[in-house]
C-alpha cells in the first residue's frame, strides 16, 4: 500500500527543509505544519469546506441563525427537562 504524502515522513521533512531554506526560518514547528496540511488537502475537502461556509453565509444572510447565547440557553433547557432536574 504506498504512502499517501501527507502521512510520508520523509516529504514532510524536504517540505520543511525547502520551507526553512526559503525566508521561512522564522516558522514554528506548528506554523510549518499547518502549512502543510493546508498544502496537502484533498481538492474534494476544499470543495466541501467551501460549499459548508456558503451554505452557512446564506443561513445568517436570510436570517436563519440564533444568537449563540439563546441557542445554549435552549439546550440547556432540553437537557433538565430530559434529566427530571
Amino acid at each position: 500500500m504506498p504512502t499517501e504524502l501527507s502521512d510520508d515522513p520523509l516529504a514532510f521533512r524536504a517540505f520543511m527543509d525547502s520551507k526553512l531554506s526559503n525566508g521561512g526560518e522564522t516558522l514554528g514547528l506548528g506554523e510549518l505544519l499547518a502549512l502543510w496540511e493546508y498544502e496537502n488537502t484533498p481538492p474534494e475537502e476544499i470543495e466541501s469546506t467551501i460549499q459548508s461556509i456558503q451554505r452557512g453565509l446564506e443561513d445568517m444572510y436570510a436570517g436563519r441563525t440564533s444568537d449563540a447565547f439563546e441557542f445554549v440557553e435552549r439546550m440547556r433547557k432540553i437537557i433538565q427537562t430530559k434529566s427530571g432536574q
